[in-house]
């Protein structure tokens, strides 16, 4: 869905242009932040001298405007950058030249950016003059410089010019979460990019006081060692960068990282601080400089690195929920948020075994991997077989996930999307009737899931000996086979139901058209030909309205009405 834009705090910029002169080409947007200071993209500018003039825009009455340039230590251009950082860069603090009204200015925050997340962006593409919105979502491996990317909802609705500059908005809690960078390339693709406000932070930490929410890192688990030592561990830096780098791998990865041991610990807290988003932009050619090969993991590749010595289950559980920006009812708790989401994070958790009760972490994590969260363990003592254990345990914890939520797809396309369509129209065309053919196979593998699924619940010795990681692998292969079916079959369906659907307004947008009319269908003396006419258009509605419809019939129904009505028009 789209939509003309409310929030004030979302202004427009143009060129500047001379008093008198004619409005000047609409260049973006940008985020009002107080009465005096606009976030936008630097891109729009061109260069840290330009001019430009700033509206604010949305409704209410008069736009009111300021001019406005580039302050002394705003300007961060778009560079790009190389091939392991991508483009970066990209951002321009504006200052007023006069102030707009400061209730009107909104704040940033800090949210994980996490796949599937529903977003707004809004911006001001030509001729919308109060701005306009569109819905999309996260999704993607992070880009250069930490950027997410960001996909459409409805296909079509793609940012165009003017929406840079512009907010993405988290749907959900109604919270700015970054702003749009630029169009990904190429025609079919459709998505976009946004910079999150850890990335803007990075760039211009004067941003800080109009930030909201916690950091991704704990305090403690930040580089601050600019100088890489010789003899640290290059292997874990390594094992680090690997893992972080590919989310098709094992979803728990466990670590010993000894307290005070600066051969680990200086690698470990490099790749949080890079994978996080947390490290400043200055101080990365210094700091990751002529670093080992494959020792530095993706920015952006880990969402929250959180330390859990000494801490309760529920002091992490609510650390977690409020990088989420989980919300819940009154009554429920940080961990009852999380059970009932989805939680594609990536996550450190530091000191496993040093929690204030190291098995009630451990229970919480579960939780997470069954919701989808993959794990990075730190843990302090050497304890290989208990270690070992807690990963075995998560790791099936996250398997038993994935196929608890693609069966629920599942199950809900065979028990309740296909049948619902096929009550609508008939699967007696093609290339309907061969996908739904082929989809009717997809129930015994959704009941096999199921019974191996509720097994697992009941908690039986045997059914969980025999979860391995391939079974569940082949498992999780069946059901997303069964779901490419079924969601073929349901296209197919809803195709013709469109069909149908585009038939009942043909045919009732030409009958409207005769039915007054003299010696029409509903006239006191109606001729032969109405009379046929009639018959035909009974015929095509009962088709087209008592359901299943046959649309082919359905067609050739409405088609023999037209040409009765086009015959009338030739005598």
């Amino acid at each position: 869905m789209g939509g003309e834009s409310t929030e004030r705090w979302l202004v427009r910029i143009r060129e500047s242009g001379e008093p008198g002169e004619p409005l000047r080409p609409v260049l973006g947007a940008g985020l009002l932040l107080d009465s005096h200071h606009v976030l936008t993209c630097a891109h729009l500018l061109g260069g840290p001298e330009v001019r430009v003039r700033v509206e604010a825009a949305r409704g209410y009455g008069r736009i009111v405007s300021s001019h406005a340039t580039v302050t002394d230590d705003g300007w961060i251009p778009r560079l790009d950058g190389d091939a392991y950082w991508g483009r970066i860069g990209d951002l321009a603090l504006l200052r007023l030249e006069r102030p707009l009204p400061a209730a009107w200015a909104t704040v940033l925050h800090r949210l994980a950016p996490t796949r599937h997340r529903g977003v707004r962006l809004l911006g001001f593409p030509d001729h919308v003059d109060s701005g306009f919105e569109l819905e999309g979502h996260l999704g993607g491996p992070p880009g250069g410089d930490g950027r997410v990317q960001v996909h459409p909802d409805r296909h079509g609705a793609v940012v165009v010019p003017g929406f840079s500059g512009g907010a993405v908005v988290d749907r959900e809690t109604g919270r700015v979460i970054g702003i749009v960078a630029s169009r990904v390339k190429g025609e079919d693709l459709g998505a976009s990019f946004m910079i999150p406000v850890d990335t803007m932070l990075q760039h211009l930490p004067q941003l800080d006081p109009y930030v909201r929410g916690d950091s991704a890192v704990d305090r403690g688990l930040l580089s601050e060692d600019a100088r890489r030592s010789e003899d640290e561990d290059v292997g874990l830096a390594q094992v680090l960068a690997r893992w972080l780098g590919d989310v098709g791998s094992a979803p728990v990865e466990a670590v010993r990282v000894a307290p005070y041991d600066h051969t680990r610990t200086q690698p470990l807290l490099r790749a949080i601080s890079v994978a996080t988003r947390s490290m400043p932009a200055r101080d990365r050619a210094e700091r990751l400089t002529d670093l080992p090969p494959g020792t530095i993991p993706p920015v952006g590749s880990l969402d929250l690195a959180v330390d859990a010595t000494d801490k309760t289950r529920a002091a992490v559980a609510e650390r977690i929920a409020d990088r989420v920006g989980v919300t819940f009812a009154p009554g429920e708790t940080p961990e009852d948020g999380l059970r009932g989401r989805p939680l594609p994070l990536t996550i450190a958790v530091h000191g496993v075994d040093r929690a204030a009760d190291p098995a009630d972490l451990v229970a919480l994590l579960g939780v997470l991997a069954e919701r989808g969260s993959r794990m990075l363990l730190v843990f302090h003592g050497d304890e290989p077989a208990a270690r070992d254990a807690i990963v075995a345990r998560l790791d099936f914890h996250f398997r038993f996930g994935a196929v608890e939520r693609e069966l629920t797809v599942c199950a809900d396309l065979a028990r309740r999307g296909l049948p619902e369509r096929l009550r609508r129209v008939k699967d007696n065309e093609e290339p309907a009737a061969r996908s739904v053919r082929e989809a009717a196979g997809t129930f015994a593998v959704v009941v096999r899931a199921e019974r191996a699924v509720a097994a697992l619940r009941a908690g039986g010795h045997q059914a969980r000996s025999a979860w391995t990681a391939d079974s569940s692998a082949a498992l999780l292969a069946d059901l997303a086979r069964a779901k490419t079916l079924l969601d073929r079959a349901v296209d197919d369906l809803d195709d013709l139901i469109a069909e149908r659907d585009d038939l009942r307004g043909l045919l009732q947008a030409a009958h409207a058209g005769v039915r007054g009319a003299p010696g029409g269908p509903d006239s006191r003396d109606p001729s032969q030909w109405a009379l046929d006419l009639s018959d035909r258009y009974i015929e095509a509605r009962d088709l087209l309205w008592r359901g299943p419809c046959d649309v082919p019939e359905a067609r050739a129904a409405v088609g023999r009405y037209l040409g009765a009505l086009q015959r009338k028009g030739t005598r």
